[in-house]
């Protein structure tokens, strides 16, 4: 099976498989793979396997090595079982080279005991050994295509101190690693704390900006309300004070008509004429009545037609004029198709039309 070279002694390793390992896998199916060296105090020496995954307690992998000898006495095997954090040790044995020496043809193809990290015996691997140039090896023919049979193997006081090493090298890191677990999910259950906490806070500080908005627009409409009752009122005020300036007193026969220079030509053409002929004729009739002349029948015709020509403008009436004009109670106008009649003395302006200002005129 192996071919005799010459030169440096060496060990040729055939890893078959292994069967009933102990399972050190809690979750799931561990996955195992084999280290090899004969220099235990060097762990670099050691040469692995593949990973035989999800293998549980029977594993192959049928995978070949070379080791150099210089007179080492013994092959250490170490099963492990991968894993994310530290390697687990599933078993482990360390067998006697002399017995591969001195087999036929140095070959020796065997199964062997594998311990625990306890020292328990758990499970068998099965290797074929074949010394090289080694002196002393059996130079007969080797077996070939035999049955493996049971070899020796033993555990190793130092190799033993190496593997319990190990295994709780695993079980600190399983440990952080749970700790760690621990951690995030302290952790989580602190950021999800502090992330209620802040939604509260937002939340919180949405609806008090929701109150301050809802108080400041009730304010702003409560002043707009009461700044538009005030200019209500205002308005009322002038408009009354306006009219009082207008009303004639009691008692009074004549209130003087306020002259207004160029009105009267404007709106009735020829008025002032009118009124200096009125103007004379007074004087001419205080002159009278200081001399003693003239009768009581030419005052009252005079009244008579004074009466009269009041009547004839009362009874026609003129276009409503908006532009200041003085108006009198009685007075009557035309306005938009119809007659209104005055109620109390005023001076005319735009928005005081006969339509709109009831307290000022009537419809006729």
């Amino acid at each position: 099976m192996f071919a005799q070279q010459q030169g440096q002694p060496t060990l040729s390793i055939t890893a078959h498989g292994a069967q009933n390992l102990q399972d050190v896998e809690t979750i799931g199916k561990q996955d195992p793979y084999v280290q090899f060296s004969v220099d235990i105090n060097n762990p670099k020496s050691f040469q692995k396997t593949y990973v035989h995954k999800d293998a549980g307690k029977t594993a192959t992998w049928n995978q070949s090595f070379s080791i150099p000898l210089a007179g080492e006495p013994e092959l250490f095997v170490e099963i492990m079982d991968e894993e994310t954090t530290a390697d687990a040790v599933i078993a482990f044995a360390a067998i006697p080279i002399n017995q591969v020496v001195h087999a036929p043809g140095g070959v020796f193809n065997g199964i062997f005991d594998v311990y625990t990290p306890s020292g328990k015996a758990q499970g068998e691997i099965n290797l074929t050994l074949a010394a090289h140039n080694v002196p002393g090896q059996n130079t007969g023919v080797a077996q070939q295509g035999g049955q493996p049979v049971k070899g020796t193997s033993h555990i190793s006081e130092v190799h033993q101190k190496r593997v319990k090493s190990l295994a709780n090298r695993e079980k600190a890191a399983d440990a952080g690693t749970a700790a760690f677990g621990g951690l995030l999910a302290v952790g989580a259950g602190l950021l999800a704390n502090k992330l209620v906490n802040d939604n509260k806070k937002e939340e919180e500080a949405r609806k008090e900006a929701e109150r301050a908005a809802a108080a400041e627009r009730e304010r702003f409409d409560a002043e707009k309300k009461q700044l538009e009752a005030q200019r209500l009122q205002f308005e009322q005020q002038q408009h009354q004070a306006q009219q009082q300036q207008h009303i004639p007193v009691q008692g009074q026969g004549h209130v003087q008509q306020p002259h207004y220079q160029g009105q009267d030509q404007h709106h009735q053409g020829g008025g002032h004429h009118d009124s200096d002929k009125h103007h004379k004729k007074d004087k001419k009739d205080k002159k009278s009545k200081h001399h003693g002349s003239g009768s009581d029948s030419d005052s009252s015709s005079d009244s008579g037609s004074d009466s009269d020509s009041d009547k004839k403008k009362k009874k026609g009436g003129k276009k409503w004029d908006a532009h200041g004009r003085w108006y009198s109670p009685g007075d009557k106008v035309k306005y938009d198709g119809d007659k209104y009649i005055c109620l109390q003395g005023h001076n005319s302006q735009s928005d005081w039309a006969p339509t709109v200002a009831h307290s000022l005129w009537r419809r006729d």
